[in-house]
C-alpha cells in the first residue's frame, strides 16, 4: 500500500458536519447490515504476538522488563461471519523474580471484527461497556471531526482507496467513552484503523492509569480489509501513592499468511469460539515464526534499544491522555527520598503529595526532615507539556542535599546501608537552596535536547553525624559557599542496529557565574551496548570526558577514584578541571536468570588541579592513566552485583557491592 495525503477534506471539515455524520452512518450500517454478511471473506490466518510486562518510569528513563510471553494463534472466519480462534502455542520467560500469573485471554487473542457495539478490554476488568463510535449509540455518545484524508494505492486495484481519519471525542467525559481516531474507507464505510484511549469513568480497575489501543486492518486480495496488527497497552499504578514507576502490560499481535476459502470440517464453527490456552512452554519452538526475545529492542525493552529516548517519547505521549488515577496522591520520587542516612542529615525522612489538575500538568511537593541535622528540606515542582514533544519544568528547592562528582559512588539506598552499618558515607555533601527551570524536547525517535537554568545558594554541612561504628567515618570536605547561577544545554543522539547493538552520544555545556567571575564546563559521553537477543551475554562500554574553565567552587570539580569511577584506588583522591574515564563490563549467564559471571575493566585520568582544591580537599591529579580490572558475579538478571576489583598499577583490591543501573533511579 502506498499512502498519499489529501488534506482538503480536513481543512473544510467542522465538528459533526453532515459529511462526517454520513460517513459514520455508512460505517455503522456496514457493520450492522445482514446483507453485508455475504461480503465476509472465509479465511484461516496465522497470528503471532508478544506480551511484555515491565516497569515504566514516570519521568522517562529505561524501562525494566520483568516478563515476556509469546503466543501463536490460528484465526478462522467463514462467509457467514462466524469466527473462531485456537491458541496453538504459548511460552514465557521471567526476567525478574515475580509472582506467576495468567493474562486475561484477550491479551493473547485477536480482535477480528473491530470490536462489537460495546468495547471491553481485559475481559471487562480493565474497561467495560464503552460505546463503539461506529456502533448504534455512537452519535449519541461522541462528536466527530475529519482531521485528515489519505489515499492508499493498492496493487491490483484500478483506483486508490480514500480513507478519512475521523477524530472521536465524547460528548461527556464523565461517562464511559473513547478518545482517539477511527480511519474509515470513504467509499465502502469499512474500518481501516482505530487508535484510542478512554475517559476515566471507563476504567473498572482503580489501579488503571491509562489504556491505549491501536487496531490496524490491511488490504488483502480483492480489496478485503482484514486484521493486520493490534497493540493494547495497560498501565497501572498504586492509586493512593504517586511513586515514580508504573507497571505496563503491552500486548502485541501480528496477523500474517491468510489462506482464503480453506477446507474445514462441517461442524468446525459449532465448537467453542475460543479454544482454551495450552500449557506454557510445552509446544515445539517450530510453532513460532520468531524468537521469544527477538522484538525486545524494537519495543524499546532491550539494553541495546534507544530505551531512554523511547521511554521519554512514551511518557510525553501518555501525558496528553486522561488518567484514571486520582488527581491528588501521596508522593515520593525514590526510596531514598522517603528514608536515607548520611553524614550531613543523619537519618532523613520525607514524604509529599502530588496534584494533576488535568492531563499534561503535574505539581508535586516533597518536604522532609533530617533528624541528625535538625533541618527541614523541601522541593516544589511543576511539570507540563509544551506542544507534542516537549516538557517544561520549574523547581523551587530548599536545603536540598547535593553531592560532588560528577559520578555517584553509590545509589541512595546502598549509601544508606553503608552509612548505617559501616559508618561509611560515599557522598561529599553540601546543601542548595534556589530555583531551576528546564525544557526537554524529543527530536524524532533518536535524539533529544535539554536546556535549563538554575540560581541557588550553596551552603556547607555542619558537624558530621556518625552512626555508632567504632570505625571513623570519612571527613566532611569543606565546600565553597555562595551564590551560583548557570545556564546549560545538551543534546543526546542514539543509534541501534537490528536488535544486536546500540550506541548513544551526548554532550552538555554549562555557563555559570561564581564569585564574580565566569565559569564554563563541557562534558561528553559515548556509550555502546551489545547483547544477544536472549540476553544471555551482554557488554557495555562508556567513555566520559570533561573540561572546565574559570574559578569553580571546589565541589563542582571532577573527582575520580574508588567505587563509581576507578575501584581499587583511593576513594575520590583525585580531582581537577580535566578528566577522561573509560569503563566496560561484560556478563555471561551461568544459570539463566539467576546467576551470571561478570568482567569489569576501565581506566581514567584527571588533571589541571587548582591549588585551592588540592589544599582544601587533599586531592591531586592522577599523574597519568590509572586503571582497574576485576571479576564478579551478578544475581537475579544482574540486578545485584558483587565484583572483586584490582587497581592498576600497583593499587589495592576492592570488593564492590552494587545494583544494576536500571534500578538505581528508583533507589
Amino acid at each position: 500500500m502506498l499512502p498519499g495525503v489529501d488534506s482538503a477534506a480536513a481543512q473544510d471539515a467542522t465538528v459533526d458536519d453532515p459529511a462526517v455524520l454520513a460517513l459514520i452512518r455508512k460505517a455503522r450500517e456496514l457493520r450492522e447490515s445482514p446483507q453485508s454478511l455475504a461480503a465476509f471473506a472465509a479465511y484461516r490466518a496465522d497470528a503471532e504476538g508478544h506480551v511484555y510486562f515491565y516497569l515504566d518510569r514516570d519521568e522517562g528513563g529505561a524501562p525494566i522488563p520483568m516478563r515476556v510471553d509469546q503466543v501463536a494463534v490460528d484465526l478462522y472466519q467463514n462467509a457467514a461471519g462466524q469466527r473462531r480462534q485456537v491458541i496453538r502455542a504459548l511460552r514465557k520467560r521471567e526476567l525478574l523474580p515475580i509472582e506467576d500469573f495468567h493474562y486475561y485471554i484477550d491479551r493473547l487473542t485477536a480482535v477480528q471484527n473491530g470490536f462489537g457495539d460495546r468495547i471491553a478490554i481485559g475481559e471487562g476488568r480493565d474497561v467495560r461497556d464503552v460505546p463503539h463510535p461506529l456502533g448504534s449509540d455512537g452519535e449519541e455518545t461522541y462528536h466527530y471531526l475529519v482531521t485528515d484524508s489519505i489515499r492508499l494505492s493498492v496493487l491490483g486495484l484500478p483506483a486508490p482507496i480514500r480513507v478519512y481519519e475521523v477524530e472521536v471525542r465524547p460528548r461527556r467525559e464523565d461517562r464511559p467513552g473513547m478518545l482517539g481516531s477511527v480511519f474509515v474507507d470513504v467509499d465502502s464505510g469499512a474500518l481501516v484503523r482505530m487508535t484510542f484511549s478512554f475517559t476515566p469513568s471507563s476504567y473498572v480497575d482503580p489501579r488503571t492509569d491509562r489504556v491505549t489501543v491501536r487496531l490496524e486492518h490491511r488490504l488483502w486480495e480483492g480489496g478485503l480489509l482484514l486484521p493486520y496488527r493490534q497493540v493494547v497497552e495497560v498501565r497501572r499504578e498504586i492509586p493512593e501513592l504517586d511513586l515514580p514507576v508504573g507497571s505496563v502490560i503491552r500486548a502485541t499481535l501480528d496477523v500474517v499468511d491468510f489462506e482464503f476459502n480453506p477446507e474445514l470440517d462441517p461442524g468446525f464453527f459449532s465448537a467453542p469460539a475460543l479454544v482454551t490456552r495450552p500449557p506454557y512452554n510445552t509446544a515445539d519452538s517450530a510453532e513460532f515464526r520468531g524468537g521469544l526475545m527477538d522484538r525486545m529492542a524494537e519495543e524499546g525493552l532491550s539494553p541495546v534499544s534507544a530505551a531512554d529516548i523511547e521511554a521519554e517519547a512514551r511518557r510525553a505521549a501518555r501525558a496528553h491522555l486522561v488518567s484514571g488515577l486520582p488527581k491528588v496522591r501521596v508522593y515520593a520520587d525514590r526510596v531514598s527520598s522517603v528514608l536515607r542516612a548520611n553524614r550531613a542529615e543523619g537519618v532523613h525522612f520525607g514524604l509529599g503529595a502530588s496534584y494533576s489538575p488535568r492531563e499534561a500538568v503535574k505539581l508535586d511537593a516533597l518536604p522532609g526532615y533530617g533528624a541528625g541535622s535538625g533541618e527541614l528540606t523541601a522541593r516544589v515542582r511543576g511539570r507540563w507539556m509544551v506542544g507534542e514533544a516537549a516538557t517544561a519544568t520549574v523547581t523551587i528547592h530548599w536545603h536540598q542535599l547535593r553531592d560532588a562528582g560528577p559520578f555517584a559512588g553509590a545509589s541512595g539506598a546502598v549509601n544508606t546501608v553503608s552509612a548505617l552499618f559501616r559508618n561509611h558515607d560515599y557522598t561529599d555533601p553540601w546543601f542548595a537552596t534556589g530555583v531551576g527551570v528546564g525544557l526537554d524536547r524529543a527530536i524524532g525517535r533518536a535524539a533529544s535536547i535539554r536546556v535549563g537554568a538554575v540560581r541557588e545558594e550553596m551552603s556547607a554541612v555542619g558537624s558530621p553525624i556518625g552512626f555508632g561504628s567504632p570505625e571513623p567515618g570519612r571527613a566532611v570536605r569543606p565546600v565553597d559557599e555562595g551564590a551560583w547561577a548557570a545556564v546549560s544545554g545538551g543534546v543526546v543522539r542514539r543509534w541501534e542496529g537490528l536488535g544486536a547493538w546500540g550506541a548513544e552520544a551526548g554532550v552538555t555545556g554549562t555557563a555559570g557565574r561564581w564569585n564574580g567571575g565566569g565559569v564554563a564546563k563541557l562534558m561528553a559521553r559515548i556509550e555502546g551496548n551489545v547483547a544477544r537477543s536472549d540476553l544471555s551475554r551482554r557488554a557495555t562500554f562508556t567513555l566520559d570526558v570533561g573540561a572546565a574553565w574559570g574559578e569553580l567552587p571546589n565541589q563542582l570539580h571532577f573527582l575520580l577514584g574508588g567505587r563509581g569511577t576507578l575501584p581499587g584506588h583511593p576513594y575520590r583522591a583525585y580531582g581537577g578541571r580535566r578528566f577522561a574515564l573509560a569503563r566496560g563490563e561484560a556478563s555471561m549467564a551461568l544459570l539463566s536468570g539467576w546467576l551470571s559471571a561478570r568482567l569489569v575493566a576501565g581506566a581514567g585520568a584527571v588533571g589541571a588541579t587548582p591549588a585551592s582544591l588540592a589544599d582544601a580537599w587533599q586531592v591531586g591529579g592522577t599523574g597519568g592513566l590509572l586503571g582497574y580490572a576485576g571479576l564478579g558475579l551478578g544475581a537475579v538478571h544482574d540486578v545485584v552485583r558483587i565484583d572483586g576489583v584490582w587497581g592498576m598499577p600497583g593499587a589495592g583490591f576492592e570488593l564492590v557491592f552494587s545494583v544494576g543501573s536500571m534500578l538505581r533511579p528508583y533507589l
